[in-house]
């Protein structure tokens, strides 16, 4: 009878250890304040909220079946997502923003994705639906000003001149292949296109992985999970350079059929106002660390870019990210 209980016990920790996680939640919080350069200059703050699941059946939904998969055998993420963005010129303090610096630009959107990863063949695509806003109904001006008076920073005095509103609508699909994957390093290869109201343009980069970690094509939950693994703890590395080919950003050009900037002083009307003149080609590097133990993820990235505007110094951002698995 022990000997029974035993085989028992040990059958379901078997179990417990090699469980699939089902759903994962994440919270990520992009800063300039997270970097020595801290400043609101350009892209100076983006919060993120996510849910990711597995389906036990396939979905009916004709929406979802706009997701591409990575074959009959791919592993299948699906998310929803909401999350804030916003930019400020350099001078936050004047009342008449510099009309070429980076404008004040507030957004807001949510998004539905699926990633899709194939551990036999070596490749993952991801396809990402988005809609949203840009503009007073982000609600830009009163979470900055908010921030500001509770950290007791220089009130922002140039939101009655952001960018005219806009409606966001986009498809983001993104194409990773392996290069390398051995036990303590991988590198990969990726392309990124975006099309629609918010983003238009094209990404290629690649991304290395060093350190003690779960393999990057056995799905996006096992990621960031460490339980099923022979130790409990993963920490590791990442590094990943980019290219950038921007067709244009409406977050800084404005709405991608007219710009203007939606001023009160105006009796809220669509001001034109002069563009700044825009990079369209950006390179970029990030280089982060992630430690995960058991069911719980964190990773610190900092974020280095050329300028989206011309004349402007590179830029900045740190990134922290916190996931848990249930």
């Amino acid at each position: 009878m022990r000997m029974l209980l035993l085989m028992l016990m040990a059958l379901s920790l078997n179990a417990m250890a090699q469980r699939q996680p089902v759903y994962m939640f994440r919270i990520y919080e992009d800063n300039d304040l997270f970097t020595l350069r801290g400043s609101d200059r350009g892209y100076t703050n983006g919060t993120r909220l996510d849910i990711f699941y597995r389906r036990a059946k396939p979905s009916k939904s004709v929406f979802n079946k706009l997701l591409l998969k990575a074959g009959d055998s791919s592993i299948n993420t699906y998310s929803w997502s909401g999350m804030h963005m916003m930019y400020t010129p350099a001078d936050i303090e004047a009342t008449k923003p510099d009309p070429v610096d980076y404008p004040y630009s507030g957004s807001m959107f949510v998004s539905h994705a699926l990633h899709s990863s194939n551990a036999q063949r070596k490749y993952l695509i991801q396809t990402e639906w988005i809609i949203g806003v840009m503009g007073k109904y982000a609600y830009g001006e009163q979470l900055q000003s908010y921030v500001h008076r509770i950290t007791k920073s220089p009130e922002p005095m140039g939101w009655d001149h952001q960018l005219s509103p806009a409606l966001l609508v986009n498809l983001n699909v993104s194409l990773e292949k392996s290069l390398l994957q051995r036990k303590h390093i991988e590198a990969m290869y990726g392309t990124s296109v975006a099309l629609g109201t918010m983003r238009d343009g094209i990404k290629f980069y690649t991304t290395l992985r060093l350190g003690k970690m779960a393999p990057y094509f056995s799905g996006f939950i096992e990621q960031h999970a460490a339980y099923n693994n022979t130790s409990r703890l993963k920490s590791y590395l990442i590094v990943r350079p980019a290219f950038d080919i921007v067709l244009h950003n409406t977050l800084i050009e404005g709405n991608v059929f007219k710009r203007g900037i939606f001023t009160s002083d105006s009796n809220e009307q669509h001001a034109p106002v002069a563009a700044p003149v825009v990079n369209r080609f950006l390179t970029s590097a990030d280089i982060g660390w992630v430690v995960s133990f058991e069911s719980v993820s964190a990773s610190f990235t900092y974020k280095l870019s050329s300028p989206d505007i011309k004349g402007e110094s590179p830029h900045a951002i740190g990134n922290i990210s916190l996931t848990i698995i249930l």
